[in-house]
Parts: C-alpha cells; sequence; structure tokens
C-alpha cells in the first residue's frame, strides 16, 4: 500500500475521549462514527499539501452488531447529517471512523465500502478519510483512495 505525505489528518484532541467512549459502547462490536471540520490548502510553488481539521465527531450507531464489521446502509442519512452539519455549523464531513477488534488496518470488506463510497458519484464522499482505531491499543491509521487505490495518511493528534 502506497503512504500519501501530503495529507495529514488532524484529530482535535478533544475529540479522543468522544472516539473512546463510542468504542466502548459499541463493545466488543465495531464502533463507527463522523468527523466533521475543514480542509486547508497549501500550495508552496505548486507542490500542494492538505491538512483535514478535525472538529465535531459524532459517534453513529451501526446498521449491525458484529464485532468484524460495521455498516451504515443508508446513504441518504449520511447526507442529511452532512448537510445539516454544513448548514448550521460550516464544517464538512472529513472521515468514517470505525473501530476495529484488533487491529487498524482495512479489511476486505472495508476496501470494497471504501472504493464504492469514492467512485458511487456522490462529490461529498469522494475523497473521504476513512480512519480504523484497533479497540484495545487505541492505535489509529487513516486511508483515502487518489486515483482509484487506497493510499496510507498520516494521522496527528492536536496540541
Amino acid at each position: 500500500m502506497r503512504f500519501e505525505n501530503d495529507i495529514v489528518f488532524v484529530i482535535d484532541r478533544n475529540l479522543i475521549s468522544d472516539i473512546n467512549k463510542c468504542i466502548e459502547k459499541a463493545h466488543p462490536n465495531e464502533a463507527c462514527g463522523f468527523i466533521f471540520g475543514d480542509i486547508q490548502e497549501f500550495n508552496n510553488n505548486g507542490d500542494f499539501k492538505y491538512k483535514y481539521s478535525s472538529e465535531i465527531f459524532q459517534c453513529i450507531e451501526s446498521s449491525i452488531s458484529s464485532p468484524a464489521s460495521f455498516l451504515i446502509d443508508n446513504d441518504k442519512k449520511i447526507l442529511e447529517l452532512s448537510n445539516t452539519t454544513l448548514k448550521k455549523k460550516g464544517l464538512k464531513l472529513l472521515a468514517i471512523f470505525h473501530s476495529h477488534p484488533a487491529g487498524a488496518n482495512p479489511s476486505s470488506i472495508d476496501k470494497k465500502c471504501m472504493k464504492y463510497y469514492h467512485n458511487c458519484g456522490i462529490k461529498k464522499f469522494t475523497h473521504l478519510v476513512w480512519i480504523i482505531v484497533d479497540s484495545r491499543n487505541k492505535d489509529s491509521n487513516g486511508f483515502i483512495y487518489l486515483d482509484n487505490k487506497l493510499t496510507k495518511i498520516k494521522i496527528e493528534v492536536s496540541e
């Protein structure tokens, strides 16, 4: 898997406890939620860098209860929540978060979902970041589809 150095996803330190509560609430099943915020583009003589800055986390109940997968089976609900947050707070849907009972890398089902959302034709979903957190040790990884390839990105926690 390739790694993209020009994209950094910054999780606000205050959101970490909300994410951990979401994981605890769903235990032993996978937790899921949405992260909203803003994207900044930096241009240094044609060398572009992107910073995804999180501001709000919303824990979402999975459509299925399972320690092996999560499901959000209502694209309309995601769009409504995204549009409402954009209208009320001026924040974009940046990421879909979910936990794994062990490990922070995408499963084959995750990869299919990531590809689906990237290619579904809904512009808001094209460059979503997928944050996966290991429920046991809270390690996390971020992924995004670029040029139809799954790409790992850097995750930072703000000070």
